[in-house]
């Protein structure tokens, strides 16, 4: 009958102890979602290799969402240009490819996650054509 009782106080002092649950780290694609803004600009360069960059002067947000699609906002002179388009995350390394509704220009980024709140990379025109500049986002 002792043994009986030991075991039983053994067995609720084992499930009445708190268990400290550790939050779980958020998948990169979860940090993604939602909208960012931010800066885009040109590289001028025409010879083989050369990456001349002429500094940050456009904006535009951007919306990701959770089924991978892609909606680009260019804010600038007054109007705002959408594409819309999908994109994909591997590794905190980020692929998009989007069109402008007006004009029909396509155009793709390559773009790394640098923290959950932040990303930078380079546009492209066409898609996987010659650099067109640099960007960077925020959240």
């Amino acid at each position: 009958m002792l043994r009986n009782i030991f075991a039983l106080c053994l067995v609720m002092a084992f499930f009445a102890c708190k268990k400290s649950r550790q939050p779980q780290p958020q998948h990169p694609q979860q940090y993604l979602q939602g909208t960012w803004t931010g800066r885009y600009g040109y590289s001028y360069g025409n010879d083989e290799g050369d990456t001349t960059f002429g500094g940050y002067f456009g904006y535009f947000e951007m919306d990701f969402a959770r089924n991978g699609d892609l909606v680009v906002r260019d804010i600038g002179n007054g109007q705002t240009m959408t594409a819309k388009g999908q994109y994909e995350l591997k590794d905190k390394k980020l692929y998009a490819r989007y069109k402008y509704i007006q004009g029909n220009s396509e155009f793709s980024f390559r773009a790394n996650l640098e923290r959950p709140d932040s990303l930078g990379g380079k546009w492209l025109v066409g898609y996987d054509g010659p650099t067109g500049g640099e960007f960077y986002l925020k959240k």
